[in-house]
């Protein structure tokens, strides 16, 4: 099954080949679809300790403005549909990187990277992605591959 990010991939190099008057086998443009990196945080991409954990960081870290589970308050509710509409088609790896760029930085110490992979997993929780055995990954590279995407079927 062809995604839409699959088929919009193929049919803007596909168009970008005939106008520069390259052809483009169909086996060599599905070779090239196939490579896509990226995996969806559908595929179980946190644990439910990192989310437990998450929990407790948003409660001391977040809730003052995002309210309690960050159900919103004097902030914006940050799961279940406005995470989606806000993150849709983005990667993890922005999530962490705003959080730790835009949040108030009125604590002592900036929010860790971990307590911030932690944050990002509860919110996946809250927002009801399941979690997965491996925890979710330190590695910037890694955490760009992952995309955020509705739940299936939305």
């Amino acid at each position: 099954m062809m995604t839409t990010h699959r088929r919009m991939f193929g049919a803007t190099v596909g168009a970008l080949l005939a106008a520069v008057g390259v052809s483009v086998s169909s086996t060599a443009l599905a070779t090239a679809q196939s490579l896509q990196p990226f995996k969806t945080v559908w595929q179980g991409v946190y644990t439910q300790a990192e989310a437990a954990r998450g929990k407790q960081a948003a409660a001391q870290l977040c809730s003052r403005c995002h309210g309690v589970n960050l159900a919103g308050g004097a902030a914006p509710r940050l799961t279940g549909s406005p995470f989606f509409e806000r993150w849709h088609d983005l990667k993890v790896l922005d999530t962490t990187a705003y959080i730790q760029s835009a949040m108030p930085h009125e604590h002592e110490v900036f929010v860790s990277a971990e307590a911030t992979r932690d944050i990002v997993a509860f919110m996946l929780q809250e927002s009801g992605v399941p979690p997965g055995r491996e925890p979710m990954p330190k590695d910037v590279d890694a955490l760009s591959n992952i995309l955020i995407t509705r739940p299936p079927g939305k």
